[in-house]
């Protein structure tokens, strides 16, 4: 009987432990466990475009009636030549506020290099807005020598800018001749001439001041 006792007792705290004690111990623990907060969320961070830095400006326009290109940067160098307002340039090198349009040239075994050099200042990144009074002054300057200039103002003016625009005729081909010359060669025909492109009688070009007609000879 004793036996049996023993062995009902050590089966009831057997159970005790299995259907009571041990939950009450496991949810004892499972509160006092301290609870994980779940991770920050990840932010996803906009990568900012990759602006590209704008390509330097190398072409310009003479802002200036009539602007003198030299051989070096400098204003007391000589003049080569000669471009005029609204001309398109090319600029290859900057330097000290000056512009150089031209590649390098040495004219002598052993001489300076030279090229052709243009002040920024007197350049524009836009082309200019030349006014129909502007364009008439600017004409005016290449031709203003020529003979008979008041007389035949307006169709000597309309003329030369036709020729300028068509590229027949550039600034200097009126400066080299003062403008236009009468010419003696018709009797019926009151005409002027001017060289364009060279002192030949194929670049003579002929003008009626009467009707405005261009012609060759």
């Amino acid at each position: 009987m004793l036996l049996l006792l023993l062995v009902g007792i050590a089966c009831a705290a057997g159970g005790y432990y299995i259907f009571y004690y041990k939950p009450q111990q496991d949810a004892l623990a499972l509160e006092n466990m301290p609870v994980e907060e779940p991770p920050p969320p990840i932010l996803e961070v906009e990568e900012e475009p990759v602006v590209e830095p704008a390509p330097p400006v190398t072409d310009y326009y003479v802002s200036p009636p009539k602007l003198g290109v030299r051989e070096t940067p400098d204003e007391a160098a000589f003049i080569e030549s000669v471009v005029y307002r609204g001309d398109k340039l090319h600029v290859l090198e900057k330097r000290d506020g000056w512009g150089r349009i031209s590649p390098y040239y040495v004219y002598e075994e052993g001489g300076p290099e030279v090229a052709e050099w243009v002040p920024m200042s007197a350049l524009l990144e836009v082309a200019p807005t030349i006014t129909k009074q502007e364009r008439t002054e600017t004409v005016t300057t290449y031709i203003e020598n020529s003979d008979d200039f008041k007389h035949h103002f307006e169709m000597f003016i309309q003329s030369t800018d036709q020729l300028l625009k068509e590229g027949t005729c550039t600034p200097e081909d009126f400066e080299e001749t003062k403008g236009w010359i009468r010419s003696v060669t018709f009797e019926e025909v009151d005409a002027y001439f001017v060289y364009c492109g060279g002192l030949k009688q194929a670049n003579k070009i002929y003008l009626n001041v009467r009707t405005g007609k261009i012609f060759y000879r």
